[in-house]
């Protein structure tokens, strides 16, 4: 495809009857250096699938949300080309985000992450390999699927070994951070001295073991070792709890329901938002997309994944949900009507994670920890509000000059400063400050 006729300076109209007679349309920006070849074995893979499929890397047109252009192309793409279609889309070059979106009677596109999860249950699937590799090797996989194939691990390995579709040795990351400044409604950063502050007691909530007075027989039992762990007690009993979910894990459920978000956004099946929540909800999305294209799988990023996982959340609570309603025209006028006095009255609980460990989820409840001679209160999970002793544990990550395990909370970062949002109710701001200042 030639410079003058790449789909980033062109109108939708055009992008779509020139995509609706070629399905891959690959912008020299995006082409590795061998644009003519990506494209050319993009084409290739697209024609000897059993599912009609189009492939976009190339700058979108003007005017394409801000929260997820990939999406929101796609949609507007299908709408004018029509019929059954899988659509790929990556609008920016410095990012490898792609969007995988599946209109009609076309494989389901979060069907890729059972594979992927499967053969690389540590991560790292698409380690060196390009957006258009990526690209490539998840139509494969979903056509397989859909062909009821399975897909071995040589057949998934097999398109890293393809020149054309290799990551190139360097990328040129200079990506900014999404602002407040981003958004129509754009804030200060608030709160640091509360975050500061919150961020010392932080560092020695889990001391109160310590400081707290024992409990009689049970402390001299633990004393003298006559007493077994809750952990050891509960593997008698068979019912040990099932092992914290890794990095892998985690990312792989950030990124499904980070997808989730985007249909959610994409469809406006959302509730009707003000312009601070409109802010926190892209600001929360954009920041939580952005520390994904940053991280990989390794024990010292979970941290960070589980830090993009609870944006996503706190995206997708603050977007909400309506319910559809059978009443008459009329009446579901009214009803939402009442539906936006009432939100602009009283917006939604933030999501907060479980303080403990933010793998257990919502911290629904709040506990009580006393750190010396005073007391901090923190979200927690039914388990942690429960829990007593030893079995209350805090999450463990890597991370210091040392690189050791140590408590997420003893470590400087943006997420003990905020508590995973426990202390702030602007989380995205903070770690998009923290990335603006780490790059």
């Amino acid at each position: 495809m030639t410079a003058d006729a790449t789909p980033g300076v062109t109108d939708l109209e055009s992008l779509a009857g020139s995509l609706a007679e070629d399905h891959v349309l690959v912008d020299p920006l995006f082409g590795n250096g061998r644009t003519e070849e990506v494209d050319a074995a993009l084409t290739e893979v697209v024609d000897g699938l059993g599912y009609p499929a189009y492939v976009v890397l190339a700058p979108g047109p003007e005017g394409l949300s801000g929260t997820d252009p990939g999406r929101d192309l796609a949609t507007r793409l299908h709408e004018r080309i029509g019929g059954d279609g899988l659509y790929v889309v990556q609008t920016d070059p410095k990012s490898h985000a792609l969007t995988f979106a599946s209109f009609g009677d076309v494989p389901e596109a979060t069907l890729r992450y059972e594979v992927e999860t499967g053969l690389r249950p540590e991560g790292g699937a698409n380690a060196g390999l390009a957006p258009a590799g990526i690209s490539a090797r998840t139509l494969d996989v979903l056509d397989a699927v859909d062909r009821g194939e399975e897909v071995s691990e040589d057949r998934f390995d097999s398109w890293s070994g393809r020149t054309v579709f290799q990551e190139p040795a360097e990328w040129d990351l200079d990506y900014d951070v999404p602002t407040s400044g981003t958004y129509a409604m754009g804030s200060t950063l608030a709160l640091v001295a509360v975050a500061g502050c919150s961020y010392l007691l932080l560092r020695t909530a889990f001391r109160w073991r310590e400081t707290a007075p024992a409990a009689g027989p049970v402390a001299a039992a633990r004393r003298t070792g006559r007493t077994r762990s809750s952990e050891q007690r509960r593997a008698a009993r068979g019912d040990a709890p099932a092992p914290a979910p890794g990095p892998a894990e985690v990312r792989a459920t950030a990124e499904r329901e980070l997808e989730s978000l985007s249909r959610l956004l994409a469809r406006g099946a959302g509730r009707p938002l003000g312009p601070e929540q409109r802010e926190l909800v892209d600001g929360s999305y954009d920041t939580a997309r952005s520390l994904l294209e940053r991280t990989g799988t390794d024990p010292a990023d979970l941290d960070d994944l589980l830090g993009a996982l609870v944006l996503v959340r706190v995206a997708t609570r603050a977007a909400g949900t309506r319910k559809r309603s059978r009443r008459s025209a009329r009446g579901q006028a009214e009803e939402q009507a009442q539906e936006q006095a009432q939100e602009q009255a009283q917006a939604p609980a933030p999501y907060r994670p479980c303080f403990f460990d933010p793998r257990h989820g919502e911290g629904t409840a709040r506990r009580t920890v006393p750190v010396g001679d005073r007391e901090l209160t923190v979200p927690a999970c039914p388990r942690c509000t429960r829990a007593t002793g030893t079995a209350l544990a805090p999450m463990v990550v890597r991370g210091g000059l040392l690189g050791r395990a140590r408590p997420w909370y003893e470590l400087d970062t943006v997420w003990a400063r905020t508590g995973y949002g426990a202390f702030v109710d602007d989380l995205w701001q903070h770690v998009a400050a923290d990335l603006r200042r780490s790059r």
